[in-house]
């Protein structure tokens, strides 16, 4: 990756597949089809995935039920605070994900597919 690219990757990062470099001509149905492809030849990633969701969820049970034990918030209160929780961490991670993981799959995916 030249100097320019990985510069411009540093200072703004992508919040879309549509905005990286080697997939900005293609559209969303064909970028898919080729995340699709990539995921499949990685199914450790999809492990990876599958285990986030199990991690989030207990931490948002978890923490609901701390918070509705130990201060006066309820049951409902509680579900509300934890589920923003789970929001932001989710958001956190997708844009780590996409600039990182997804960047690269779909880049040696396009570099296949040329070959």
């Amino acid at each position: 990756m030249d100097e320019k690219l990985r510069r411009r990757r540093f200072l703004r990062p992508y919040t879309h597949a549509r905005q990286f470099p080697h997939l900005s001509s293609m559209d969303d149905a064909a970028i898919r089809v080729l995340a699709r492809r990539g995921m499949t030849r990685r199914p450790g990633l999809i492990a990876v995935m599958k285990f986030r969701n199990v991690v989030v969820f207990s931490a948002m049970i978890a923490a609901a039920a701390t918070l509705e034990r130990t201060t006066s918030l309820g049951l409902g209160g509680a579900l509300m605070v934890a589920g923003g929780g789970a929001t932001l961490c989710l958001l956190c991670w997708n844009l780590v994900w996409v600039n990182t993981v997804i960047f690269a799959l779909t880049k040696d995916e396009v570099d296949r597919s040329n070959q």
